[in-house]
C-alpha cells in the first residue's frame, strides 16, 4: 500500500484516542485540497500485512480505540484497503474512513467488489468530494457540508454526535521533519 503518514494519537479526527492513517494518491483535483502533496500515485510501497501489523501494536501501545483512514484517496487503493481493514478491524473499536466517493457510489461500481466490499468493516463514512465554497465552520469532520457523516455502525450515532458538538478541533504535530496540522480546516485558513 502505498502511504503518507501515520500519527498517533489524535483527537481531530474522531473521537477517542485514535491512530490515523493517510493513503498516497488522489486522481481528484478539488480546489483549495488541505493535502495536495497527497496526490501523486507515486511513493514505496508498504506490505499490507506489515501495514496492518503497525496499525494494530500502535493502537495497543497507545490505548487508541479508533482507527481513521484518510488521504489522498483510500479508495483508490481498494483492494489493500480491503485486506487492510480485514486484518485490523478486531484491533479498533470504531474505523472511520474519508472518501471522495459518495456511498452510492461505492455501492455500486466506482471501486468494483473490493471498494463495496470494504464497506463491512466501516463503522463510520465520510463521504463526497471537498467542495472549497461549501467549507463552513459548522460543518464538524467535513471539510464542505455537501459531505455527509455515513454512520455504517449506527450503535456509533451517539457517541459521534457528543464528539461533533465540540466543534472543530484541529492539532499540530512533528512529522518527517515538519509539521503536519490534523483536523478540518476552514476556509482560507491553510492559505
Amino acid at each position: 500500500m502505498r502511504i503518507a503518514r501515520m500519527i498517533s494519537p489524535v483527537h481531530s479526527l474522531g473521537p477517542g484516542e485514535r491512530v490515523c492513517l493517510w493513503l498516497q494518491g488522489c486522481l481528484r483535483d478539488c480546489p483549495g485540497c488541505i493535502s495536495p502533496e497527497l496526490k501523486p500515485v507515486a511513493g514505496p510501497e508498504t506490505p499490507v500485512e506489515l501495514l496492518a501489523d503497525i496499525l494494530t501494536r500502535t493502537a495497543r501501545r497507545g490505548g487508541c480505540g479508533g482507527l481513521t483512514i484518510s488521504g489522498g484517496e483510500p479508495f483508490l487503493q481498494a483492494a489493500e484497503l480491503l485486506r487492510l481493514l480485514a486484518l485490523v478491524r478486531d484491533g479498533f473499536q470504531d474505523i472511520l474512513v474519508y472518501t471522495g466517493y459518495t456511498l452510492k457510489e461505492l455501492q455500486g461500481e466506482s471501486c468494483g467488489p473490493a471498494g463495496r466490499d470494504c464497506l463491512a468493516y466501516i463503522d463510520v463514512l465520510i463521504d463526497g468530494p471537498y467542495l472549497q465554497e461549501r467549507n463552513r465552520p459548522d460543518c464538524v469532520l467535513r471539510g464542505s457540508d455537501n459531505q455527509i457523516i455515513h454512520y455504517l455502525n449506527p450503535g456509533l450515532a451517539g457517541c459521534y454526535g457528543a464528539y461533533l458538538a465540540q466543534g472543530r478541533i484541529l492539532e499540530s504535530f512533528s512529522h518527517g521533519g515538519g509539521v503536519v496540522l490534523t483536523g478540518i480546516l476552514n476556509r482560507g485558513d491553510g492559505d
